[in-house]
């Protein structure tokens, strides 16, 4: 395994405006990324997508399998550098235009190492925080989700408890890091659609704002 410290990210690039969703896992932020990815006007990227897209052949990817092969997370600085590759493809490929599109993130920054490692690169407008008090509630929507899509190891109560205990650790802290007036909170204890509406009050104001109009 790499034991290569040195950055791989730039010293300069392109400084994207965005929103990050941050939430507990069950929350529903799957769900309203892949709604908010059909706005004109919003790129939505997930951590998760961005991974299963990275070339394996790359540099990066060779660095990353490393780790995720002996079930070990990836360092910030790697999975940084990995965000950059991904933005500055999509980018070549006219999927996302800086100037038209808000960018939402999705599970990056993971924590707060990471988070001061992105900065640079992002302009961020608002950090949607998604609420959910019965915890309950999540961790049967996580066993619910897992069995549809017949990861049944991820089902166990065991692993749903992990996933939950890694969030309450490493990114829930993101809440505090960032300044308050940045923060709002959705509640999440409702249908898919309220939620839905409660952040497009926060991004529709902000596309108005910054952004040229959307190509339809």
């Amino acid at each position: 395994m790499t034991t290569d410290k040195s950055p791989l990210h730039e010293a300069d690039g392109p400084c994207y405006q965005a929103v990050m969703l941050v939430g507990p896992p069950g929350v529903g932020k799957g769900t309203q990324g892949k709604m908010l990815a059909q706005i004109p006007g919003i790129f939505h990227v997930s951590s998760g997508d961005m991974f299963r897209e990275l070339d394996s052949n790359s540099k990066c990817g060779q660095i990353f399998q490393q780790y995720a092969g002996v079930g070990k997370l990836v360092p910030g600085h790697i999975t940084i550098k990995i965000w950059q590759d991904y933005m500055r493809a999509k980018v070549q490929q006219q999927v996302y235009s800086p100037e038209s599109d808000l960018l939402i993130l999705d599970g990056i920054p993971r924590n707060i190492t990471q988070a001061g490692l992105i900065a640079p690169y992002i302009k961020l407008f608002k950090v949607i925080y998604m609420v959910c008090e019965d915890r309950e509630v999540m961790f049967k929507r996580i066993r619910g989700r897992s069995l549809k899509e017949n990861r049944i190891d991820d089902s166990e109560e065991v692993v749903v408890r992990y996933r939950w205990d890694v969030y309450k650790r490493e990114t829930e802290p993101l809440i505090d890091y960032y300044p308050q007036d940045l923060i709002r909170i959705i509640d999440a204890n409702t249908t898919a659609a309220d939620v839905l509406h409660q952040i497009l009050s926060t991004t529709v104001p902000i596309q108005k704002n910054h952004f040229k109009k959307p190509r339809m």
